[in-house]
């Protein structure tokens, strides 16, 4: 759920990636390219045709996986929000197809005090939101004291910390006009945060610190982003036609774009599909653009000149409910259940989309050692593994502990596909490898699964993390007070951990990795989560549909740039 994200996530018009519940989406301004196959690399760079020359319909029909459950990008939480949101919407930067960080509605980079805490950023002249009133450096300073402001309840808050006197505001300590962020002129703004922060430039790409106008989300109070015509956005579309649960919804051409000359869509239409069956015959028929697959669809079509795959930084986690089940609070039975999980028979027996099974908390591809260039997850070794008789093991252990030989748990996913053969193959291997163990199955929408964990009365969960390319971001998941500790797994230790690499590590890059490793490492010993595979995303494209850049960081397909080729429309 951020970056922030950083995709988190794991984001533009995207089918989403239906495990991934929340994202943390911010990128560094040099990072890894995205992993997309060389038919998304040639659909990004084909050169658009000429609108004169273009008589087919610039309108595009998509397919998502799940209902949006909110429009308002200050208390947006999850990657399938945030992937609709970016849209609509934008902000002072954007993540490109290279995982760069890149200037939208800045001018340019931020320039950066001596001592790494100040920074002042310049915004393009005569912005405008959708509705022709004037976009100033003013909107973010509103929109900002937002997301900190107590009274919003904004689940994603903590993640920006870093901004001066952000927890303290947040936390009721502080007012909102003492946050770390003054527009000093409509058209620059400058920043003060507590610490030096590597990540903080792409962390500005995030949806939670897009602008937002004062008076017409005020105006709205607490219906805003919540339908349609409670949404404003200042991005290269505006949203229409959603009365805040429906299945279907559409995106108009904004017409006071600053870049609209670089906008070729005139339309996109949304749809919900949650059966890949049915995504999958909506295209076959021409109504539909895309359709994701899974599954045993994936050899079907893999050689299909159409097929895309993208390798995501997505983590898929059973999340305990450590906090509202107390059979959850024996480590021993928690080892239990995740030595029992056989993750390479669940992605290539159960999944078969290429997911990776994961071998910690951190995904493959997320940062290298600075001074050897190892990757993160490589360096780390398995830490994740299965042995089914040592968990039998602990399992009897863990029942003498408990006083019991019979506990039953919940398990909560989304109604998508994936999700509920998921389900089943847990559920299986629970049942079966430790005796006395009930799993009962509860598959329902994304909003509800979100709304489930985000109030902490679960006992497990099927849940994602898009994070960035900081691994403080997927570790930053179990710190005591953050919002997204769905266990509300509390350790001093681990605690003393993340706050230094935060703070004190900040300027030096050998100790912080060094803390990293053994934070990730720490954690994983107490088992508050059983991390279970790396996500990849694959999808039929028609031919005819060029212009999609490709992400592995948050939205896997970004279409705002999208448009319909004459020679190849059908």
């Amino acid at each position: 759920m951020r970056n922030k994200w950083k995709l988190n996530v794991l984001l533009s018009l995207v089918v989403v990636v239906s495990l991934a519940g929340c994202s943390s989406k911010k990128a560094e301004t040099a990072s890894p390219s995205a992993g997309a196959t060389a038919a998304a690399t040639s659909a990004a760079t084909a050169a658009p045709a000429s609108p004169s020359k273009a008589p087919v319909p610039q309108e595009l029909n998509w397919i998502i996986a799940n209902e949006l459950p909110t429009a308002d990008s200050v208390k947006s939480y999850d990657t399938l929000s945030s992937s609709q949101i970016e849209i609509f919407a934008e902000g002072l930067y954007k993540i490109d197809g290279s995982n760069k960080t890149v200037p939208v509605l800045a001018t340019g980079d931020p320039v950066i005090s001596a001592d790494g805490l100040t920074y002042t950023i310049k915004l393009r002249d005569s912005l405008k939101w959708s509705n022709g009133d004037p976009l100033t450096a003013k909107d973010f300073v509103f929109a900002w004291k937002r997301l900190f402001d107590p009274k919003t309840a904004a689940q994603n808050a903590s993640t920006y910390f870093n901004i001066k006197n952000a927890q303290a505001i947040n936390e009721g300590k502080k007012t909102p006009e003492e946050l770390g962020i003054e527009a000093v002129s409509d058209t620059e703004l400058k920043i003060t945060l507590e610490y030096p922060d590597t990540y903080f430039t792409a962390s500005l790409s995030s949806v939670n610190l897009f602008p937002q106008n004062e008076a017409f989300v005020t105006g709205k109070g607490e219906t805003y982003g919540t339908t349609s015509e409670n949404t404003l956005g200042n991005g290269p579309f505006v949203l229409s036609d959603w009365d805040g649960t429906g299945l279907k919804w559409a995106y108009k051409k904004n017409e006071n774009y600053w870049d609209k000359d670089n906008i070729k869509l005139d339309k996109i239409n949304i749809q919900v599909v949650k059966e890949t069956g049915t995504g999958i015959n909506l295209y076959e028929s021409g109504a539909v653009d895309v359709a994701a697959l899974s599954g045993e669809y994936i050899s079907q079509y893999i050689s299909n000149p159409e097929y895309l795959s993208v390798l995501t930084l997505t983590d898929s986690n059973l999340e305990l409910g450590i906090s509202a089940n107390k059979a959850l609070q024996n480590e021993n039975f928690r080892k239990a259940i995740s030595l029992v999980i056989n993750r390479e028979e669940l992605v290539n027996n159960v999944l078969i989309d290429g997911s990776k099974p994961l071998t910690g908390i951190v995904p493959k591809g997320i940062a290298v050692n600075p001074d050897t260039g190892t990757d993160f997850s490589d360096e780390a070794g398995v830490l994740v593994k299965t042995d089914v008789e040592e968990g039998k093991k602990l399992w009897e252990q863990a029942k003498k502990e408990l006083g019991t030989d019979k506990v039953t748990l919940e398990l909560v996913t989304s109604d998508t596909d994936t999700a509920k053969k998921t389900s089943q193959y847990l559920q299986s291997q629970l049942e079966t490898n430790l005796p006395g163990v009930t799993i009962e199955l509860s598959n329902v929408p994304a909003k509800v699964r979100f709304e489930k964990m985000m109030s902490y009365k679960f006992d497990l969960a099927l849940g994602g993390w898009t994070g960035d390319f900081d691994p403080v971001s997927y570790l930053n998941l179990f710190f005591s007070t953050y919002e997204h500790n769905h266990a509300k797994y509390k350790d001093a230790t681990y605690d003393a951990y993340i706050t230094k690499i935060k703070t004190e590590d900040a300027t030096n890059p050998q100790v912080r990795w060094k803390d990293l490793q053994e934070a990730q490492k720490y954690i994983l010993s107490k088992a508050v989560v059983a991390p279970l595979y790396q996500g990849a995303s694959n999808y039929l494209v028609k031919s005819k549909v060029k212009g999609i850049v490709t992400h592995n960081l948050g939205t896997p397909l970004e279409i705002t740039r999208a448009y319909i080729e004459e020679d190849s429309a059908k």
